[in-house]
């Protein structure tokens, strides 16, 4: 049986996944999930907009699971949250912190169907984008959520 909010909110707040709060309290992670839905903690429709904005179709990938409990994921999901104006969860926010000193490195965040997700060496190609974008994939009017902001670009080599 889950702890109270309060609880349940703390050890968010320290970083644990739902995955291992659910481990330890032998719950299903969507028990989990469904109660930090209930607490208002999270947004069905505002993760939706976030997954939506990603030039990936990530159903089809064939790491899904693994790639959606990545740190680089989370970070990059962060990012596009707060450019989104949208809240940060705690653990989002260390991920976010943790993906920026990749950006602010020279790196990008980079999903391959083979490897997986990665950062890697910023390329020209990438311009000012904090992902490599896919090839094939258009850019279009969600490419400016990726964008690094001019202060960071000034800081970028």
């Amino acid at each position: 049986m889950l702890p109270d909010n309060a609880k349940l909110l703390m050890l968010d707040a320290a970083g644990l996944t739902h995955a291992q709060i659910a481990d330890e309290y032998k719950v299903s992670r969507q028990a989990v999930t469904k109660r930090f839905n209930a607490m208002g903690e999270y947004s069905q429709a505002s993760n939706r907009e976030v997954t939506a904005a990603l030039p990936w179709d990530l159903r089809s990938h064939p790491a899904k699971g693994r790639l959606k409990d990545s740190e680089e994921y989370l970070g990059l999901r962060a990012f596009l949250r707060e450019r989104m104006n949208l809240p940060v969860s705690p653990r989002s926010r260390l991920a976010l912190k943790s993906f920026m000193n990749h950006i602010e490195r020279g790196e990008v965040f980079d999903l391959d169907q083979v490897k997986g997700v990665r950062y890697v060496r910023r390329e020209r190609r990438d311009g000012s984008l904090v992902i490599r974008w896919p090839e094939g994939v258009p850019q279009d009017e969600r490419t400016a959520l990726f964008r690094l902001s001019p202060a960071h670009e000034a800081s970028s080599p």
